[in-house]
């Protein structure tokens, strides 16, 4: 991770309410007692976070730049902000664990990350020697060599992915789209011309060749048969690419069906399939790379889940698709090898000037394998999270109680739906911080090996732990599922619809993000706790129960209601702009919106109501409401730039953070009588103030 400016934050005293405080005094007359009156907490003169705001902004036209403006006009475009800021701080304190570590396998992964660079040639040449990728003489080979790569956890054009299967509700094989690099993500999205997206993949394809036949690179010819190989390679990986990010005229709900076919209601399990198709090298699959043998080949069985899939269909027959990159057993040859390089890129320190490539492997590892690397900081990250574990764990049930509250009187729900929900909320799991004791699997690294080599070998083992899940019902894996797949380091926290689970991690809890002597701070940060577990119940967590099964819990009325609600929420993002010009995808972006919408009521309602019954009342309430808008403000401060923003459009499915504040805080009454807003830019009419939870 570069390093960015930090801000300082200076994090002022809570306002304490003395209203349980009374003065006794005693008179010896028993006609006139003295009776104590409460004390009148005093209203502060100004804002905990005053220097943040812009007071000449008004509210109603922009709450986000009203509370945080003047921080804006003294700070640069790319300053992380709030959160991020102490994701940097937190990441680099893990990052220095791992480097003084004793463990035996982090001083091994160390000593090969501080290792002098070998050339980008020497470490192809460790991948192809490694990998051992035979050239395919007919789609029979072809699969062969394939599964090959899958067995060591490499999934080249279609994957096998342990995962979640909904109708038995088991850990199995699923098929889904071949999973690519972030690397590859970075080079075909918009950051980069074809020009240099060409570069990267001719680098590679003549290390490649510079590796395994010298002579070809010297060949008459060989600059002009290297860009047509290159051009194919390039259309495959962008059709992948578009696929995935609903380019081209491939439709949301086909995208989804083919990025992650655990949202689709029909499965199959993987198998082996590419091995079993490979049995037939002899008969019945053609050599010859035509549109019908691909379909054969990367088709897992007969009626599959990709016979119904559009987004299947359309990637295997839109024009200069796979076609093209796998015409000919030559581009298959070259496609394998260049994907096999591709998925350890990030390991080759040849690529990185000199200082910058320490961190960018760390965050690679724990790409690769989260489950390894929280295996290795497990130590520093429980230390961590320690201190707040209990109070997050008492504010997710005091969350609990008030969504339990809410979803009892509201009146658009049918009594059928809302018990459903009610039992789907009290079903739900809580995960905060690290376990005391990590799933069980072991890694071995070979005391010879380079730093691609341990890549490597650390993603084959990696597949081989989780394999071991196959078979098992995941109300007995949950703990486990949640090791092997998130990386317990990042500042992060997120709903499982799956396993009906919320899962806290350490960074959302330490002393920076979840302080102990700031009430206001720990109350927005509830925020997020309760976002996530509104997921359980947004447009996307409603369609599992409270078991985690695909399974459709609703009353006819009530989902038609629902539907309504999602229909305004998606209008009252799309009068909102991304980026200046570019309207925002209040689609794209609704599980989320939600998700805000019900963290923002869940967690204020809480917060209010402890002031109320802390006696706090009039012009003194009303000041700890606002602090508590302002605040919540403040933990989505950043200042992206006009690229992350345009990057962020594309790819992420959040709002941007002034669209998060923005449009947020008018759904609530209460903000308009804080601060006075009755027109301006954001105003809605009661009416239009769309409520959900």
């Amino acid at each position: 991770m570069k390093t960015r400016k930090i801000m300082q934050w200076v994090l002022a005293a809570t306002l304490i309410s003395g209203a349980s405080v009374f003065t006794s005094c005693v008179d010896n007359s028993t006609d006139n007692p003295v009776v104590p009156e409460p004390v009148v907490p005093a209203v502060p003169d100004h804002f905990i976070n005053e220097a943040l705001m812009d007071k000449t902004v008004k509210p109603g036209d922009d709450f986000y730049m009203y509370a945080l403006g003047t921080w804006f006009n003294s700070h640069k475009e790319g300053d992380p902000g709030y959160m991020k800021s102490y994701n940097a701080i937190n990441t680099n304190e893990v990052e220095k664990s791992l480097f003084a570590s004793d463990n035996p396998l982090a001083r091994h992964l160390v000593r090969n990350i501080e290792a002098p660079a070998p050339s980008l040639n020497e470490d192809v040449k460790a991948v192809l020697d490694y990998l051992d990728i035979q050239k395919p003489t007919g789609i029979g080979m072809l699969l062969t060599e394939i599964g090959k790569l899958q067995d060591k956890g490499l999934n080249p054009i279609f994957s096998k992915k342990v995962d979640i299967h909904m109708q038995s509700h088991s850990c199995q094989e699923i098929v889904s789209r071949g999973i690519q690099t972030q690397l590859v993500e970075a080079l075909l999205g918009n950051k980069m011309t074809d020009l240099l997206k060409s570069s990267y993949i001719k680098n590679i394809l003549t290390a490649i060749d510079n590796v395994a036949d010298p002579e070809r690179t010297k060949a008459a010819g060989y600059e002009a048969e290297l860009e047509e190989r290159v051009s194919a390679i390039l259309a495959e990986e962008q059709l992948i690419y578009a696929t995935a990010h609903g380019g081209g005229d491939t439709s949301d709900s086909d995208r989804q069906g083919l990025w992650n076919v655990r949202d689709i209601p029909e499965y199959t399990e993987a198998g082996s399939f590419a091995r079993s198709r490979a049995t037939r090298a002899g008969g019945g699959v053609e050599d010859e790379v035509t549109q019908e043998t691909l379909w054969e080949a990367f088709h897992p069985m007969a009626g599959a889940i990709f016979d119904e899939s559009p987004a299947f269909k359309k990637y295997m027959e839109q024009k200069g698709g796979i076609t093209t990159v796998l015409k000919t057993m030559d581009n298959c040859y070259d496609y394998l090898r260049y994907y096999a390089v591709m998925s350890v890129f990030n390991y080759m320190k040849a690529n990185y000037a000199e200082g910058d490539a320490k961190s960018i492997i760390v965050a690679a590892l724990k790409q690769t394998s989260p489950f390894l690397m929280n295996k290795l900081n497990a130590d520093v990250l429980r230390k961590m999270g320690q201190a707040g574990a209990d109070r997050c764990l008492t504010m997710l049930e005091k969350l609990r109680t008030v969504f339990r509250q809410r979803i009892e009187t509201l009146d658009w729900l049918s009594d059928a739906t809302r018990q459903e929900a009610l039992k789907k909320l009290e079903a739900m799991q809580f995960f905060v911080g690290v376990p005391d004791n990590l799933s069980e699997g072991e890694f071995t690294l070979d005391e010879g090996n380079t730093l691609v080599e341990d890549a490597l070998s650390i993603i084959a083992q990696n597949e081989a732990i989780r394999h071991n899940m196959c078979g098992k019902q995941i109300e007995q894996q949950i703990r486990t599922f949640i090791d092997y797949e998130i990386d317990y380091s990042v500042l992060n926290a997120f709903y499982g619809s799956e396993m009906n689970c919320l899962v806290i991690l350490p960074q959302f809890i330490s002393e920076g993000m979840f302080p102990a002597d700031d009430e206001y701070t720990q109350y927005v940060v509830a925020t997020v706790f309760a976002h996530e577990m509104t997921h359980g119940f947004d447009a996307r967590g409603a369609k599992y129960d409270k078991q985690g099964y695909l399974t459709d819990w609703w009353s006819s009325e009530s989902q038609a209601k629902f539907e309504a609600k999602q229909q305004e929420m998606i209008a009252l993002y799309n009068r909102m702009e991304a980026y200046p010009g570019q309207p925002a995808d209040g689609k794209k972006t609704l599980a989320e919106n939600m998700a805000d919408y019900g963290g923002m009521t869940l967690a204020y309602s809480l917060f209010k109501q402890k002031k109320m019954d802390e006696g706090l009342q009039g012009a003194a309430l009303d000041y700890a409401c606002q602090e508590f808008f302002l605040h919540y403000a403040k933990l989505w401060l950043g200042y992206p730039t006009l690229d992350q923003k345009k990057s962020l459009y594309l790819t992420d499915v959040h709002s941007i953070p002034q669209n998060r504040v923005n449009v947020i805080v008018t759904l609530f009454d209460d903000w308009y009588r804080l601060f006075n807003v009755t027109d301006g830019k954001l105003y809605l009419a009661p009416e239009k103030r769309v409520q959900i939870w």
